[in-house]
């Protein structure tokens, strides 16, 4: 009958409304689980994943992928001294200038509290040395005021490539990471690039 059949038409819509509910909260949790909620940017799994893939297509296929971390120099005394809602607001300026420089391509991620990682698939270590500069004279310019007082950052930069030698994404990320270091011990607000390792 005409009835049966609304009724029938009722039940399937509703229940292609809770599959679709079901779905985009599914999407939500899956998005959630991979990404910072301050700066919308990948977190540190949904970072480790994505350098997982480009190093498996790297040793499959050779197709190159560039590594940049970074912390941000002079951070803590716009915590200390601004609050952490202040820190909060250079954090997302300084995500959505990265964002701004980056290709389509490229992943970005909040790593830490004030560390970032750039992930460049089919991106050589020249490109990703211009990058990281572009990046580092990019967030050079930002600032915050707080009392009168105005805070600036600058970064700390490690650059590498994964090499013949890297099977797990640890050796990329210690050689990045040593590099960061370098550049801290170095005077800070600059770029070092790991330093080349022949394996012949």
């Amino acid at each position: 009958t005409r009835k049966e059949s609304s009724a029938a038409s009722d039940v399937y819509k509703r229940q292609l409304k809770d599959i679709t509910q079901r779905r985009e909260m599914e999407a939500l949790q899956r998005w959630e689980a991979e990404h910072d909620p301050l700066t919308g940017l990948l977190n540190r799994r949904g970072f480790e994943r994505r350098l997982e893939e480009a190093l498996a297509d790297w040793l499959k296929s050779r197709n190159p992928a560039a590594l940049i971390l970074f912390d941000l120099d002079h951070f803590k005394p716009i915590n200390d001294e601004g609050g952490h809602a202040l820190g909060d607001e250079m954090l997302q300026r300084i995500a959505a200038t990265i964002g701004r420089k980056l290709r389509k391509s490229d992943y970005v991620a909040r790593h830490g509290g004030d560390e970032f990682a750039v992930l460049m698939p089919g991106c050589g270590l020249q490109q990703a040395q211009n990058t990281a500069q572009a990046l580092r004279l990019a967030v050079e310019q930002l600032g915050v005021e707080h009392a009168g007082k105005r805070y600036r950052v600058s970064l700390s930069m490690g650059v590498t490539a994964l090499r013949d030698r890297d099977r797990t994404i640890d050796a990329p990320m210690q050689r990045a990471d040593q590099a960061s270091y370098q550049a801290k011990a170095q005077g800070r607000n600059r770029a070092v690039v790991a330093e080349a390792v022949s394996y012949t």
